[in-house]
Formats: structure tokens, sequence, C-alpha cells
């Protein structure tokens, strides 16, 4: 293949993997703890290490395209919402919460009772209690709201423990990993970490506020304007792409007639 068509096209598949990241983007602006993706670009050189993947006796561009998908954990806006059961993480850390295939760890505290007085999120997951220190150990926290009288509200202090008519009622996992994070993204905001990657009770400078929410850490704004401009080399790449069309069928007709 003509190497400049190369790497148009490799252009064109750029571009469309990365409109599918912004897009992704733009679809959880209102996802509360969404974090958002940006896809990392590198030319490794073909060689020994990195031989292109093509049949022998036939030439390919010296230079190959590796991408990486990046999640960008840095903390959303938090919004007041004076709801008893809504909470948002000050600093680093995740909630624990068990989803059917294990425990999942996320910045969403939209959080409700369930008919038993389970805490859970908003797609019914148990919310996980402090236990030993491991995920494992946590189990869901069980609020008894309907035995006390008028109505009273548990109290979640900054810590996170969870206080009924001054009783305590258990008290909400934080759990951190290791830096850079080595999480794996699952529906929402839901992460799991990658094989090997152990979590750990969250340090004392972590702190959570009753009645708040974390937004997600997408701008849209920025967003768009990355939509436009990806847009646009999309399209120039695509030119490209018939330039070298065209030039290809020019030479075969002109040679032919030689």
């Amino acid at each position: 293949m003509n190497s400049g068509m190369y790497s148009a096209l490799s252009g064109n598949i750029t571009a469309m993997r990365r409109l599918d990241v912004i897009a992704s983007n733009l679809a959880n602006v209102g996802t509360t703890g969404f974090k958002q993706d940006r896809l990392a670009f590198e030319s490794v050189l073909a060689g020994n290490l990195n031989p292109p993947a093509i049949p022998d006796a036939q030439t390919a561009d010296p230079a190959l395209l590796r991408e990486t998908l990046i999640t960008d954990f840095s903390s959303g806006s938090q919004v007041q919402t004076g709801n008893t059961y809504d909470v948002a993480i000050q600093g680093e850390g995740f909630f624990a919460v068990r989803t059917p295939d294990g425990v999942a760890y996320t910045r969403n505290g939209n959080f409700r009772l369930s008919n038993d007085g389970t805490l859970v999120t908003s797609s019914g997951f148990p919310v996980l209690s402090i236990g030993g220190g491991r995920p494992e150990d946590a189990q869901p926290i069980r609020i008894n709201v309907a035995a006390q009288p008028g109505g009273i509200k548990p109290v979640i202090d900054s810590q996170g423990n969870i206080t009924l008519n001054g009783e305590q009622s258990g008290g909400l996992a934080i759990f951190d990993f290791p830096k850079p994070y080595r999480l794996t993204k699952q529906a929402g905001s839901l992460f799991v970490p990658e094989n090997g990657t152990a979590p750990q009770v969250a340090n004392g400078s972590t702190a959570v506020s009753q009645g708040y929410l974390e937004q997600s850490n997408v701008n849209s704004i920025s967003e768009m304007v990355q939509m436009i401009e990806t847009s646009r080399y999309f399209e120039t790449c695509q030119k490209m792409v018939r330039s070298f069309d065209d030039m290809t069928g020019k030479a075969v007709n002109d040679l032919a007639r030689v």
C-alpha cells in the first residue's frame, strides 16, 4: 500500500476511535461520579520488537500506531442536594459496592434505602460497610429507619460513620488504590481493579459530605471543541485518501496506454 495512503487511513481510524470516546464522555455529562476517558496515541517504529503485520516481500509504513485508553480520575464538582442518602467524597477514594460479579468501586454516592433497609446504589447494588479493612470482609449497610418514631433520619459524619437517633448503624467503606490507578471501567461509574491491584482503606485526609453529590468531571464545552476538531481532521484524512486513490487510478490508466 502507498505509504501516504497508509498514513491517511491510520488518521481516519484514529479520528473514528477518538470520536467514539468523546461521544461517550458527552453522553455521561450528567452521570454522577463519571470519570472521562482520553485516547493517547503514539507512533512506534516497526522493527524486531514491533514487526509490521504484512505478507512477506511487501512493504509497510515504518511507523505503527499504538493507542491507550486513559481515564481521568480527577474529582468533579460537588453540588448540594439536601438528600439524606446522597454522599460525596472529598479527596481520594471510592465507595465499595457489591455487584453480581463481585465488589466494585464508585464515586457515585447517589444512594437510597431498599425495602428491607439496605443502603443501595441507584442501580440497586448494596453499599458496603467497613469490616476488617478488606473489601471481602465488608457487609451491606442496613439502617432500621422504620423502627424509629417521628421519621428520624440517619446522620453521616465526615468519616462516613452512620448514626440513627444517636446509635451507630455502620460506616461507609472507602477504599483507595496505589497510584497510578489500574482500574477497569464498567457500566456507568463503576470500576474494578486489575489483577494484582489490592485496595486499601483510604487515609485520614479523605472525608465525606452528606447531602452532596460529585458531578461528572467531563467539561462539555471542551468535549464539543474536541469533537469539531476531530471531525475536521477526519474530513482532511478522507480527502487525502481520495487524492491518493485518484493518483493511483491515473497512474494505472496512463501506464496502460504506454
